[in-house]
């Protein structure tokens, strides 16, 4: 269908959305009601199928199309969904018809009575083909890719007492979903945010490509004073790589959605900080004054870093945050979770300001995603790559490329917090620009160290900062 579904229109201007959330925000969390038992595991899950011609403007010739998903498995909370066109929002009815399913689901689907979120799918990557660019559902979770890659990690609308026992997982309640116009090349979503410690309006401006760019906008309304609040928040998932593999009994080279933090200080300096599967939970934090942006990235593109003929782990996007205005002093946390399982996110990362967020005073944010093969940073500097560790994790490689052809005088500095480490060793590699820096890391007796290794050359830093946490 080209349009919503026919029911009552109402005027639309984005401001509502702040005065919904402001007035939500005034009164008492009321969790959302059900609109599904859940009872249905993964895989069925996956066999209820869309109907194509019921999509958001399937027959509208635009370059963007709305598909919707059921309340079901583990997402029993509907969202209310509306298409904006001509200054008015117009509900989008639920319809279990315009589901398909096998006849052993068809009881299960019948059941359903809400839509749990919704997709946007664009000719991306075929001019004749629309595929998934955005995808909306499960709390305040959405992803998305850029031309030629496959899903992996996840962004979040916002994180309170992420890494906590007790953190909380505000939802978007609702959708506003404006009609495109003709050609354009961008969509845009609105959404009412709502948690038990605060709510929010939302726009997000989204831009298909190479690198899918999200512009969001954002106004949080806090319930209470919240002191472990995280903006540009993302999820992902990190099983082994070459610098974890100890008890791994798996045929793959590497399995993990992202293999780094990367982060450009307000100062502009470069950091990269490996992921791993520690064996206790771990949170690391970065200290800052106005980041200019950070993001969980996968570097290593290559198949035989993975050697996965399945799931294609050297396709999976980056997600770059690139801060808008001036976010203040705060740090980047970094939150490690000990996993079994490729399928369970254990990776987060998002910014905490150091200010608390206080009850009726409105939180405003502005920030720029990019979802892609790599950030959108050049600061001339070699990157850190593969990070490999061996003799019971004492021994250390790191790989760095895109080292300046003219580097004189190459150095490593490098330091830890706790225990000690031999002279650096740095010997080239094949590659053009590529050098690798070897060391012995003796451990304290006790307790985790923090390690840092840079290249320095006549003309100062050549390389940005890499930094790991090792633990016994």
């Amino acid at each position: 269908m080209a349009r919503a579904a026919t029911s009552a229109s109402l005027a639309f201007h984005p401001d509502q959305i702040q005065t919904l959330a402001e007035s939500l925000s005034r009164a008492p969390y009321a969790a959302a009601t059900p609109a599904s038992s859940g009872n249905l595991d993964y895989d069925a899950y996956r066999r209820i199928a869309f109907r194509r011609e019921r999509a958001l403007w399937a027959d509208a010739g635009l370059a963007f199309r709305g598909e919707y998903f059921p309340c079901a498995y583990i997402y029993p909370a509907p969202v209310s969904l509306y298409e904006v066109a001509d200054g008015q929002a117009t509900p989008i009815a639920f319809d279990v018809q315009a589901f398909d399913a096998p006849s052993d689901l068809a009881p299960a689907l019948a059941a359903v009575a809400g839509y749990s979120g919704f997709r946007l799918q664009n000719p991306i990557n075929d001019p004749h083909k629309f595929d998934e660019i955005a995808v909306f559902q499960g709390a305040s979770y959405f992803r998305s890719l850029g031309r030629d890659q496959g899903y992996g990690l996840s962004a979040r609308g916002v994180a309170v007492g992420c890494g906590n026992r007790d953190e909380e997982f505000p939802g978007f309640r609702a959708f506003w979903i404006e009609r495109p116009a003709a050609h354009s090349g961008f969509a845009v979503v609105h959404a009412l945010l709502d948690g038990p410690s605060l709510t929010g309006a939302y726009r997000f401006v989204i831009t298909p490509g190479d690198a899918t760019v999200f512009d969001v906008e954002a106004t949080l309304y806090p319930r209470r004073t919240i002191t472990e609040g995280g903006l540009g928040a993302q999820s992902s998932m990190f099983l082994f790589g070459a610098a974890d593999r100890a008890g791994v009994d798996d045929p793959r080279e590497a399995v993990h959605d992202s293999d780094g933090l990367e982060i450009l200080t307000g100062e502009g300096r470069r950091i990269w900080r490996p992921l791993t599967n520690p064996r206790q939970l771990q949170i690391s934090t970065f200290e800052d004054v106005a980041p200019r942006g950070f993001g969980l990235v996968q570097r290593a593109r290559d198949f035989g870093d993975y050697s996965d003929n399945r799931d294609h782990y050297e396709r999976r996007p980056s997600l770059w945050v690139e801060p808008l205005g001036d976010w203040g002093r705060g740090a980047v946390h970094l939150v490690e979770i000990p996993t079994a399982l490729d399928t369970t996110d254990n990776i987060a990362a998002f910014w905490r300001p150091a200010e608390a967020w206080s009850a009726g005073r409105p939180v405003q944010v502005r920030y720029r995603l990019h979802w892609g093969w790599s950030p959108p940073v050049e600061t001339g500097l070699a990157r850190a790559g593969r990070t490999a560790t061996g003799a019971g994790g004492r021994l250390f490689t790191i790989d760095f490329t895109d080292l300046p052809t003219q580097a004189g005088g190459l150095a490593a500095a490098a330091q830890t917090s706790a225990g000690q480490l031999s002279p650096v060793t740095l010997d080239a590699l094949p590659k053009a620009g590529a050098v690798r820096a070897s060391f012995q890391f003796t451990p304290p007796p006790s307790g985790p160290a923090e390690l840092q290794l840079r290249l320095t050359g006549d003309v100062g830093d050549l390389s940005e900062t890499w930094r790991f946490r090792w633990t016994a």
